[in-house]
């Protein structure tokens, strides 16, 4: 990160297990527990409460902060960090500040040269929290909201060098500026895994479910089958998900597997079963190559393995004076333990017209944020689904429905996923259902018609309230996500086969553009610039492999629809797996990667990233005009408990003008701002005629031209 000098790490020491290791570098950020009355606050933390908790006890009053025996797993560093933060005077606010806000600033001693400390603030009131990261032992965090903090400092994530963090609270009253300072003890290097999906936990009622952490070499042994792994499986999945054998869901683990349950598990991605096409060209993994798999991951993986993680050996390049400007702010929405005893997890946010965001909450509900005041209202009742996006016209809302049965998702009561695509009136509460399939892509064209893809494409009719479904006549034919040029033209990932599909809704004609050197390998959501150039990262690649001791990491390719050229960048952050991209006003191209938000600069051609809060991967980029880069965490959500995290990057934080989330002017998501035409038919809380395929006699015929079966992603 900013030293090369590394201390090495020792094989016992590497040998501790995750939940340990992230126990103690993790810091609580959950909605407090005490009470708040009569002056007094009582606060008690407890490890099991959410993905970044510790087991210290901390409590506090008005006039006293008095630091309690810190109760810490014994792991590596078991010393109590030496911290001094304290309630710092109260001085005349910035000018710059909003009104109502507050600053929080101060000192960090104590730190060593590639050591990178955060300050996180956490309102337990309003559930909102703000990270800025700390150099030169300073840090400084603007525009807080007053009320009741806890404030703590621990180390960013991705990082191999760490301490034992802190948490002190205090009270934050508006148009102040508040101090805390701190000094760190017992730093020095730590171990830590690759990615961006936490493994601390496998569910709400078993909190324990520890792995541990490998390095390459050991974790993959050498050899012919490790070659036949490299290429074939890593081109669709992380490098994760073979080792660690916790049945989670996927795609952050499995179950134990025998002979039986493997060879099961390679021919369900590479066999052609009626009505389906493989997730892959057979081609890619001959019979010989097939059978060398299947030993190799009994080998070494099989049934009473153990449950391990991949080592993290290098750090992101990281710009210090980058990181110096930038602020993050997050806002948490907390489901009820009783209704959903399965962790649900966000999967996309979007922006209202009024500046607020929604936020599908997978497996719970549709929930709205007034980011200004940080007011939360769930909608539940018809599911969350994986897709969100808002018709700025009347305020109304679409999303993906009940997805319990499609995708692993738990369910809220009384809803078993008969519907998928939904359309929510919050003002009347009322839902209007089409059966057919989830949409995890959304997009508005200029007349406001909704184009959505789950696999294929379809289109919402503004003036007749219908469905039309396109099937796409390509092998392994399924876009993942899906973006509009200033054209009008459709574009989405072809999920597995490294490369795009362009959709041309006038002539109704689909082409396909390959992008990757290699395959497989499976791209991710794309993203349009102003000049109409495709941008998207590969989430998996075997062009992602070791090389010179190092791994490569994901790239970022450019397609210029015109000449077919493609460029491709790589990002420089091991195991980084890109799941969205956004263009901002400048063009300046963003990255939602596990761990990171990174930008990709065109005019310098360099990346910049910056570590994100917590462990997660980052999914679902929408960038406000005024530049904060808006996401969401899934994977802390889904396997670790954190709730609904939508989170907003603001790269300077003394550019903020406004909380509010805008879209950027005639960018992708909104090509609709010059629509002045009539608003669409009310929502009427009723199940809709079913999706009509446009061209299902012509996507048969090419099925029986060129002898496939039926891809069957409408089954």
């Amino acid at each position: 990160m900013t030293s090369n000098e590394r201390s090495e790490i020792s094989d016992s020491e590497r040998d501790i297990t995750v939940c340990n290791y992230y126990c103690i570098l993790a810091a609580s950020q959950i909605k407090p527990s005490a009470s708040k009355s009569g002056g007094t606050k009582t606060r008690t933390l407890t490890a099991s409460q959410s993905l970044e908790s510790h087991s210290t006890d901390f409590r506090v009053t008005e006039k006293v902060k008095r630091l309690k025996t810190m109760r810490i797993s014994k792991t590596y560093f078991t010393a109590l960090v030496g911290a001094l933060a304290l309630l710092g005077s109260v001085l005349p606010v910035n000018a710059d500040q909003f009104p109502g806000h507050a600053q929080l600033s101060g000192t960090v001693t104590g730190s060593q040269p590639g050591v990178l400390p955060v300050v996180y603030a956490y309102n337990t009131d309003k559930d909102v929290g703000y990270m800025v990261f700390v150099v030169d032992g300073k840090y400084r965090a603007v525009n807080l909201m007053p009320g009741p903090y806890d404030v703590t400092i621990r180390p960013a994530v991705d990082q191999l060098e760490g301490f034992t963090p802190e948490t002190v609270q205090l009270d934050v009253t508006a148009d102040t500026q508040v101090t805390a300072d701190f000094a760190l003890k017992n730093v020095g290097p730590v171990p830590n895994y690759v990615g961006g999906y936490p493994y601390e936990a496998c569910g709400r009622d078993n909190p324990d479910c520890p792995a541990k952490i490998v390095p390459y070499e050991e974790l993959f042994p050498p050899g012919p089958g490790r070659k036949v792994l490299e290429q074939y499986c890593f081109g669709c999945h992380h490098e994760n998900i073979i080792p660690y054998n916790h049945a989670r869901g996927y795609p952050a683990g499995h179950p134990p597997f025998d002979k039986a349950g493997w060879t099961a598990t390679v021919d369900r991605m590479n066999a052609r079963y009626p009505r389906r096409e493989p997730k892959t060209d057979p081609l890619l993994l001959p019979p010989k190559d097939r059978d060398i798999l299947i030993d190799y991951l009994v080998d070494n993986f099989g049934l009473d393995s153990e449950a391990r993680v991949l080592q993290l050996s290098s750090e992101a390049e990281l710009d210090l004076k980058a990181l110096e400007k930038a602020q993050y702010v997050e806002y948490i929405y907390h489901e009820d333990p009783e209704k959903y005893p399965d962790w649900p997890w966000l999967h996309n946010v979007a922006f209202g017209p009024e500046g607020n965001v929604w936020l599908a909450y997978t497996a719970c509900c549709i929930v709205r944020i007034d980011p200004r005041t940080g007011e939360q209202k769930a909608f539940e009742g018809n599911g969350g689904g994986s897709g969100v996006i808002v018709d700025h016209q009347d305020g109304t809302v679409w999303y993906s429905g009940d997805i319990t049965t499609k995708n692993n998702g738990g369910s809220a009561p009384g809803n078993q996923g008969e519907a998928f695509v939904k359309h929510l009136d919050p003002e009347t509460g009322l839902v209007d259902s089409w059966a057919g399939w989830g949409a995890g892509g959304y997009v508005f064209d200029s007349q406001m018609n909704l184009w959505l893809t789950a696999g294929g494409t379809s289109k919402w009719d503004r003036k007749t309230n219908t469905i039309t479904s396109w099937r796409i006549p390509i092998v392994h034919g399924f876009m993942y996500g899906l973006t509009i040029d200033s054209k009008g033209k459709l574009w989405g990932p072809n999920d597995h086969s490294g490369g795009i599909i362009r959709f041309n809704p006038d002539a109704e004609k689909f082409t396909y553009f390959r992008l990757t050197e290699e395959l497989p390998a499976r791209m991710r959501r794309p993203a349009v610039d102003s000049n109409d150039m495709i941008w998207l990262g590969d989430w998996a690649s075997p062009n992602r492999r070791q090389a010179n001791g190092r791994n490569k990491g994901a790239t970022l390719h450019r397609l210029n629809p015109e000449t077919g050229e493609v460029m491709r960048r790589e990002l420089g952050i091991e195991y980084s797996a890109p799941y969205d991209t956004d263009a901002d006003a400048d063009d300046n191209i963003w990255l939602a990667n596990d761990n990171y938000i990174s930008k990709y600069d065109q005019e310098a051609d360099t990346f910049t990233h910056f570590p994100a809060v917590r462990r997660s991967d980052t999914l679902k980029l929408n960038i406000t005009r005024d530049g904060a880069i808006w996401f969401v965490n899934r994977n802390a959500g889904k396997f670790a408990g954190a709730g609904a995290v939508a989170s907003s990057l603001y790269p300077d934080k003394d550019k903020i003008k406004t909380f509010a989330a805008s879209y950027v002017e005639g960018s992708d998501h909104y090509r609709f701002n010059n629509y002045r035409g009539p608003k669409p038919p009310k929502v009427t809380g009723t199940v809709q005629d079913p999706i009509v395929i446009k061209n299902a006699e012509e996507y048969e015929e090419w099925v029986n031209d060129n002898r496939l079966p039926d891809s069957g992603y409408l089954d």
